[in-house]
């Protein structure tokens, strides 16, 4: 801003002042770099139009998370909107690893706020807003260090005034347990788990460090607390994934079943248990950067694997994410600059909510690749090789 102010008030023109920004640390100008294109469609090279534009943007990080700015008075809105409260951030990053995690990678290195300031910084939030309800955010919020001291104040300090609390995903142990009993808001309807994989080896493979033998201990200890309900969240086409693994999320859930059969201190109402499915998405930034997406018709083939493997046991419901947008999702994640003329095409020709199955069309999706000669396949269902140059190789995140 600073940079920006200094050459308003010389009259300097747009370029002159994109140019300047480019050349302070972390800021990534787009129009200062020129993109070329191998005949195959690849990246060729990627290069600074300016000799003192870096070629490398380099991610900026404030390492004391302590120091800085943070919206104690945030906006209310007139009208009622879905995330109808006060959001409080406990820390940035996650120790986790998670192989398929963006986020796990991007926001390194993993910093927590003082546990004496998000104290203050709760009770500032609510008494500016008037929200009903505060929630905590983060990648990873069990791994805060001090989540049991905060979230005993918060139902101290905020039950007295009728203010809910809004866990995040918490492991079940005996203090969550506890945690949700004292928790106003939060009936015993269903806990969420995301094993991601169905059996060992491929969660070993993500680097997701969930065993078999601690999930089923936390429903154990859920169900005999009086719980009925578990959502298990998973990705069909991990790099590696067999039908072997494809079928081990189905007996994953019927352990779960009969671990609530054996366990369940309330049986009156059934018991509920859902198992999701989403395909696996090659992101940037990750160490399967290079990984193909499965086609469409393999990610059915797998839906329908799974699907029969599961007719058994009526308890399990079965739900999975659209294939078609999946695609898009793959085509948009690791695209390049070429795309740019695509989703403006899409937006032109009605493209609107697209995340929405109603709204979506893949068609106009295809279409818009044809006009500008490009192929959604090339994006989505294509290994890289290692040495081929990709689109966000001149953005350093930290991580090799």
């Amino acid at each position: 801003f600073e940079c920006y102010k200094e050459l308003r008030a010389k009259k300097a023109g747009r370029e002159d002042i994109l140019h300047a920004i480019a050349k302070i640390p972390g800021m990534y100008v787009p129009s200062m770099y020129e993109a070329a294109y191998n005949d195959d469609g690849t990246l060729a090279s990627f290069t600074p139009l300016y000799e003192d534009v870096p070629r490398t943007v380099t991610k900026e990080v404030v390492m004391d998370f302590n120091d800085v700015s943070y919206p104690e008075k945030p906006l209310v809105p007139f009208i009622h909107v879905t995330q109808d409260r006060v959001t409080l951030e406990i820390m940035r990053g996650c120790i986790r690893g998670c192989r398929f995690c963006q986020a796990g990678m991007i926001y390194r290195p993993t910093r927590q706020k003082d546990v004496n300031l998000i104290k203050e910084y709760a009770t500032h939030m609510i008494r500016s807003t008037g929200h009903e309800e505060i929630s905590l955010s983060s990648l990873s919020s069990s791994d805060y260090e001090c989540l049991k001291e905060f979230t005993y104040f918060l139902i101290d300090e905020m039950g007295s005034q009728h203010v809910n609390i809004s866990l995040p995903s918490l492991r079940i142990d005996a203090f969550s347990l506890d945690v949700m009993k004292k928790v106003q808001d939060i009936k015993k309807s269903s806990l969420t788990f995301a094993p991601e994989a169905g059996t060992q080896r491929l969660r070993d493979a993500i680097n997701k460090n969930v065993r078999e033998e601690d999930l089923l201990e936390s429903c154990r200890v859920a169900f005999s607390g009086g719980w009925n309900g578990v959502k298990l969240y998973f990705m069909l086409g991990l790099p590696t994934e067999t039908d072997e693994d494809v079928v081990g999320i189905a007996e994953l859930a019927k352990k779960v079943l009969w671990c609530w059969k054996q366990n369940a201190s309330n049986k009156s109402h059934g018991v509920r248990i859902t198992v999701s499915t989403s395909d696996f998405i090659p992101k940037p930034h990750t160490p399967f950067q290079w990984e193909a997406k499965i086609p469409r018709e393999e990610s059915l083939r797998r839906v329908n694997l799974l699907t029969d493997a599961l007719k058994s046991a009526r308890a399990i419901t079965y739900n999975w994410h659209d294939s078609d947008t999946s695609v898009i999702e793959a085509v948009l994640a690791r695209g390049d600059r070429r795309l740019c003329a695509v989703i403006e095409e899409v937006w032109r020709q009605g493209g609107r909510l697209e995340s929405w199955t109603e709204f979506f069309s893949l068609q106009r999706w295809y279409d818009a690749m044809e006009k500008f000669g490009l192929d959604p396949a090339f994006y989505a269902f294509r290994e890289r090789p290692v040495d081929e140059l990709l689109p966000w190789e001149h953005m350093d995140m930290g991580v090799t």
